[in-house]
């Protein structure tokens, strides 16, 4: 028995073909488990969420023009999967800055909201499959590279790759309502 393919049309706009790579120096990260609510939209969009008790969001710095993301297609015997990546570069000196590191490289199942260079908020980590449970997915760091360097001007950043396997490539926050707007809504989640 066939399964039926269920195709749309795609009919890029001019901002699509013309999309800018890369992210903000900022993003955002919270725990799968921390989510109480989470509401999508139509098509491949997160339109809000909520957290249990007093969890929420937290936010990282890096430099403008440093992250990146992509996302692989991984034939399955049953299903096909989206592996996501989310790719950021941080820096640290202090011990506090290399405790938040650290926790960061060890966390699991983890969602991170970042604002891309195109103007919208991307979703990583979080499902959006015909069953829409985003509880039983999230990433976790894969690899990461703390560098110290040898000369004065030497690359001193922490690469690290985030990394999960979703029903989807990454979603797409709020599609409907500014970038400014989001921005304010996603900072009012930060505990």
């Amino acid at each position: 028995m066939a399964c039926d393919n269920a195709l749309t049309t795609l009919a890029p706009t001019c901002a699509a073909l013309k999309k800018k790579g890369g992210f903000d120096k900022r993003f955002w990260v919270g725990s799968v488990s921390d989510i109480a609510t989470l509401t999508y939209g139509t098509n491949q969009e997160v339109t809000a969420l909520t957290f249990t008790g007093a969890t929420g969001l937290k936010t990282f710095t890096g430099k403008r023009l440093k992250h990146g993301a992509n996302a692989t297609l991984e034939q399955g015997e049953v299903v096909n999967q989206r592996i996501q990546n989310f790719l950021p570069m941080l820096y640290a000196q202090t011990a506090a800055e290399r405790a938040s590191l650290e926790l960061l490289a060890d966390a699991e199942d983890i969602f991170i909201f970042a604002e891309s260079n195109a103007g919208v908020i991307e979703v990583f980590g979080i499902n959006k499959g015909s069953n829409e449970q985003f509880d039983n997915y999230g990433m976790s760091c894969s690899a990461a590279e703390w560098k110290h360097g040898v000369l004065i001007n030497d690359d001193t950043s922490c690469a690290m790759t985030f990394t999960g396997s979703f029903d989807n490539a990454a979603l797409v926050f709020d599609e409907g309502t500014t970038l400014a707007a989001n921005i304010v809504v996603l900072d009012a989640l930060v505990v």
